[in-house]
């Protein structure tokens, strides 16, 4: 049954598709659009590229002698800390409500202030 319906589906394809070209016809050739999704050759041949340069180390120069750091404990001072305050907006959802007049009030996002702040040491010089 199979063998068949292939027959029958070779035989419809054959007598609906193109015949044979004859000698009177003229085959002429599908011109296609261009594709715009093309890539385009590279504007040169690639060639070997030359090794790079290694650069080269200017000589080593000693700067001097290394700076005085003096330090807490070798200076006359104190640790303290200083509050820095801090201060930024975010935004909060406030839900919708209705008045004693009876208007409803519609919800959404509203600023808010946030105020708060941190200690960062500071080194106190002197007593």
């Amino acid at each position: 049954m199979k063998a068949l319906a292939v027959m029958a589906v070779v035989l419809v394809a054959l007598s609906f598709g193109p015949g044979p070209a004859g000698a009177t016809d003229v085959l002429r050739p599908t011109v296609l659009a261009p594709n715009p999704f093309a890539m385009t050759p590279p504007p040169a041949p690639l060639e070997p590229r030359p090794a790079p340069q290694v650069p080269v180390k200017p000589p080593h120069v000693h700067p001097g002698l290394p700076p005085v750091v003096t330090y807490p404990c070798c200076a006359a001072g104190y640790w303290a800390y200083q509050w820095v305050p801090t201060a930024y907006t975010t935004y909060v959802w406030v839900p919708g409500y209705v008045t004693t007049e009876g208007t409803l009030v519609g919800g959404g996002y509203y600023p808010q202030v946030v105020t708060g702040g941190y200690y960062q040491p500071v080194w106190v010089t002197g007593y």
